[in-house]
């Protein structure tokens, strides 16, 4: 029994112990095939990262460790004990292949080896000196004698069409090839460039057709070359047939003028034509900037002779309207567009310049058809259908507008009548704002008001003294500070009623607000005094009684802030603040001032009516804040 029982626990251990050695095979086995894969990727990583590299790199001596060889597997046999079992070798240790190598940094490659860049600068290089070759055949060759002028224009059609055709076919070719280069849109740019400026020639140098049907036919050219650029989505086509044509219109006619300006006007009116300015913002900058400066240097050239032109006005007038529907059609696309603001001001500059060169009556007038018309624009773009524009665009249309009304005015109005015409400006764009909610026309009238502002400082520093007040004009002073009363009264209702003021700059325009009004109600009063004394022949009686008057104003004022501050809980605090603050004001006034200024009964009134009013203020005060007190709990 017992012998039985040991010979089958021999057995089943002999069993268990092959099944052992054999896992313990396996595992190694398995083990060592990793590690051998994982060597072999390293390896290949290695080799890809130096053929990618311009600097071969030198692999780890991680990456090269081989795999060790594979431990023998040993015949199993009953008979061994578990104690001569040999153990598994050890795989000889490795690197993981995650740390085989250390990843390199792709060098950057430098700008002549990037794709299409030497192309790309042989291009340009070659599309400005072949443009500069055909002006100087149409200009050097007349000054020169060469050849017979229908010579001349022939070699420049012939040159042009060639060059038009020789880019379509290398479009052409690199198209079916899978391949796109910059050569092609510089040669087909060149042609028609080179083209523009043979009809430059005809019309202005030759006189071959007359300047509209030079004009239909710059436009036609000028319109087939950029519809090919949008055809062939390229915008550096456009740019170079614009920019050819618009730097090199002036070397072909040998000077800057009226047909200048327009055959540049027609390149811009042709550019927008082809992509209305969205995405491409280097074509809107090439078709406006460059054509405002020609127009600006032909308006210098003939003001400078003498002879103002109103072409120019037309030419600029149709380039700065070319600019603002460029720009609102890129600003309706592209919220954060910049550009757009930029062509509008560069046109505008030209434009007020057309028209600032010539007399009195043209100029005034035209600039106020400026500001009006600029005035227009911004209401129409502040919403839709057409609106909104960007922010940067409306701020320009709006300055635009501003700074042509504050300069018609100085053009136009009488010396006495200047500062009114500048609060009556700002007036009306205060009551824009008010009217139309913009926070962009707000700003405008912030601005024109500080103008305004500053002109009319001249009226109250004139009331300092009676011999300054006495040679000031009352009627104007009395005037001017009623519409400063408006202007300060539309910008505090502005800031309440525009979306988006911050509540700091609230607060702060309605302080300014009636400082402004309390010094233009101030002024009022002593010119309503003067001319009061100046009718009842007591002038000095009448500018001290206005004084006297002034101050007790601000007292009731003061009063009425202390009052009202009590009512108003959302303004209390600034309502008690403003209204000490215009006490002491008062008071200082009345020590400072009057008492020097004042004399006889008016200074005593002052003094009496200043001081009742402040006992009154104070008594009135006390009983209004008594009420406004929760009543006490009763037992």
């Amino acid at each position: 029994m017992e012998s039985g029982y040991s010979s089958f626990h021999a057995e089943s251990m002999s069993t268990q112990l092959q099944d052992v050695r054999r896992l313990e095979v396996e595992f190694a086995d398995a083990m060592n095939r990793m590690y051998a894969v994982g060597n072999g990727l390293a390896r290949m990583r290695a080799s890809l990262e130096m053929d990618s590299s311009t600097a071969p790199v030198a692999a780890s001596p991680m990456t090269t460790a081989t795999a060790p060889e594979p431990t023998p597997q040993p015949a199993p046999h009953a008979a061994t004990s578990p104690a001569t079992v040999p153990a598994p070798s050890a795989p000889a240790p490795t690197a993981s292949p995650a740390r085989a190598a250390f990843p390199t940094r792709q060098p950057v490659p430098s700008w002549w080896q990037r794709e299409g860049a030497v192309t790309k600068i042989l291009a340009l290089a070659g599309a400005v000196v072949t443009l500069i070759g055909v002006a100087m055949l149409l200009a050097l060759a007349m000054q020169q004698g060469w050849f017979v002028p229908e010579l001349r224009v022939a070699l420049g059609v012939l040159l042009a069409v060639g060059l038009v055709v020789a880019g379509h076919v290398v479009r052409s070719r690199e198209t079916s090839r899978g391949r796109s280069s910059a050569a092609p849109v510089a040669l087909a740019a060149t042609g028609y460039a080179a083209g523009y400026l043979d009809v430059v020639a005809i019309t202005t140098v030759y006189g071959w057709v007359p300047r509209v049907a030079g004009l239909a036919i710059g436009a036609v050219i000028a319109v087939s070359g950029l519809l090919l650029a949008r055809r062939w989505d390229r915008q550096l086509l456009g740019v170079i047939t614009v920019l050819g044509a618009t730097f090199l219109a002036p070397v072909v006619t040998e000077k800057f003028g009226d047909e200048v300006s327009l055959f540049v006007v027609v390149l811009s009116a042709a550019a927008l034509l082809a992509k209305g300015d969205r995405g491409w913002p280097m074509l809107a900058l090439a078709r406006t900037v460059p054509a405002s400066a020609a127009v600006l240097i032909g308006v210098a050239v003939s003001a400078g002779e003498g002879q103002p032109s109103k072409v120019a006005i037309v030419a600029a007038a149709a380039l700065a309207l070319l600019a603002l529907v460029g720009a609102i059609s890129a600003g309706r696309f592209n919220g954060g567009d910049l550009v757009g603001s930029a062509t509008v001001a560069a046109s505008s500059i030209a434009l007020l310049t057309s028209v600032g060169v010539h007399g009195e009556t043209l100029r005034t007038t035209g600039l106020a058809l400026v500001a009006v018309a600029f005035a227009v624009a911004l209401a129409i773009t502040s919403r839709g259908p057409v609106g909104p524009v960007p922010t940067p665009l409306a701020a320009t249309i709006g300055g635009v507008s501003g700074v042509s009304a504050l300069l018609a005015v100085l053009s136009g109005a009488p010396e006495r009548w200047v500062v009114t015409g500048i609060l009556l400006t700002a007036l009306g764009y205060a009551a824009a704002a008010v009217t139309t909610r913009s926070r962009v026309t707000l700003w405008i009238a912030a601005g024109t008001a500080a103008v305004a502002s500053i002109a009319y400082l001249a009226h109250p520093t004139a009331y300092f003294s009676f011999w300054e007040a006495g040679r000031h004009d009352e009627v104007t002073a009395l005037l001017d500070s009623a519409i400063a009363g408006g202007v300060a009264a539309l910008g505090a209702w502005g800031v309440d009623v525009v979306r988006g003021v911050p509540a700091d700059l609230r607060r702060t325009t309605r302080i300014a607000a009636l400082i402004a009004g309390l010094a233009t109600s101030a002024v009022a009063v002593v010119s309503v005094g003067l001319l009061v004394g100046e009718a009842l022949d007591v002038p000095a009686a009448g500018f001290i009684a206005g004084h006297a008057l002034a101050t007790v104003l601000w007292m009731l004022t003061s009063a009425w802030l202390l009052l009202h501050g009590l009512k108003a809980e959302a303004h209390r605090e600034l309502a008690l603040r403003l209204g000490l603050g215009l006490a002491a004001v008062s008071v200082g006034k009345l020590f400072l001032f009057d008492l020097a200024t004042l004399d006889g009964v008016w200074r005593v009134v002052a003094f009496i009516v200043t001081g009742l009013l402040l006992l009154a203020s104070g008594t009135a005060y006390a009983r209004a804040l008594e009420r406004t007190r929760p009543p006490a709990a009763t037992a």
